[in-house]
């Protein structure tokens, strides 16, 4: 196919030396190293890499746990299965890591007022206490990584990266309602 008919089409086209347009609003590239959506999953890996170092040493929970145990904490009281989609979890994982955190007296676990089927969680004393510390950690954490950024830049980029999160996941939504 020629250029003209790939660039009228948007899709990526040679520019010299290797150097591809998307012919979008994304910036050019050379490899994928330079595509921004792998540059944020690099981020994330990064920062999961160091969570691993903590979370379990310091507080004797994976990162699922962590992100279970903070998540009922900001929607008390959760429901399993609302927290599951959120986190684009499969729900019998969400269930073992549930099982777990009851296990380590840190969830407890209640019926659904509206519907007898979920299960509604809560954090114990304990569980609110792992929270707290595990908390502190994580901002400790954020810190670190957002040290080269100003105030400023630390606001944007939090706005942007909610914008882009609200519509990624309203595109994944349509794609799953359209069976793609």
């Amino acid at each position: 196919m020629s250029d003209d008919f790939n660039a009228a089409r948007g899709d990526s086209v040679p520019n010299g030396g290797g150097m591809l347009r998307s012919g979008g609003k994304h910036p050019d590239v050379l490899t994928v190293e330079d595509v921004i959506t792998f540059k944020l999953r690099r981020l994330v890996l990064i920062g999961e890499r160091e969570g691993h170092l903590w979370s379990e040493d310091m507080f004797d929970l994976s990162l699922n746990e962590w992100r279970l145990l903070a998540l009922i904490k900001a929607r008390m009281p959760a429901r399993a299965g609302d927290i599951a989609d959120f986190i684009l979890m499969d729900k019998s994982q969400a269930s073992r890591l549930i099982k777990s955190l009851q296990s380590k007296g840190l969830v407890v676990t209640g019926e659904d007022p509206d519907d007898g089927r979920a299960l509604m969680l809560e954090l114990t004393a304990e569980g609110d206490k792992v929270y707290n510390s595990m908390m502190a950690e994580v901002l400790r954490s954020n810190e670190v990584v957002l040290a080269p950024l100003s105030a400023e830049e630390i606001v944007l980029f939090s706005d942007m990266l909610q914008r882009l999160i609200d519509h990624s996941y309203d595109h994944l939504e349509g794609q799953i309602r359209r069976g793609n």
